[in-house]
């Protein structure tokens, strides 16, 4: 269950996740192939070795073949397909399979400072919370998304 608290950092982070476009659907994207032109054109020579391979030898037919290509198939749709997945607070601090990919974004991305301001002048946390919250964003001049969860997490 949400408190208004997380319910204000989800509507922060639909923000950014509308901005950044990040909405967990995959994308096609050659930017693997314009980065690493050398090891892409190496894959696919090696590619084109194997099936030379598996035709040539009579141990392996036409199962093989069809295996082998499905296999580079699958693995090119990783080279080509990049996912933007987009930041919840139900993530912050949990060992999510998303965080493995995109890391511990919500120690890296600032808060807005007018988000902070609007925290300090608002009714959702209490006192000792603002002056927290406060305390840490004089200190550090920035603050992040965990910085704000944890105050009541």
């Amino acid at each position: 269950m949400y408190t208004p608290l997380d319910n204000l950092l989800q509507q922060e982070l639909d923000q950014i996740n509308r901005a950044e476009n990040r909405n967990d659907r995959p994308y096609f994207d050659v930017s693997f192939i314009k980065q690493y032109p050398g090891l892409y054109g190496l894959m696919c020579f090696l590619f084109v070795i194997t099936m030379a391979v598996l035709l040539y030898s009579s141990s392996f037919g036409t199962i093989e073949y069809i295996v082998c290509c499905a296999i580079f198939a699958v693995c090119n749709f990783f080279f080509f397909f990049h996912i933007n997945p987009a930041y919840k607070v139900k993530d912050i601090d949990k060992g999510a399979l998303k965080n493995c990919y995109t890391g511990d974004w919500y120690m890296e991305i600032h808060v807005r400072d007018a988000f902070i301001h609007a925290l300090l002048a608002g009714n959702v946390l209490n006192e000792e919370e603002k002056t927290r919250l406060k305390s840490q964003y004089d200190k550090k001049g920035y603050l992040y998304f965990a910085d704000i969860y944890r105050l009541r997490h």
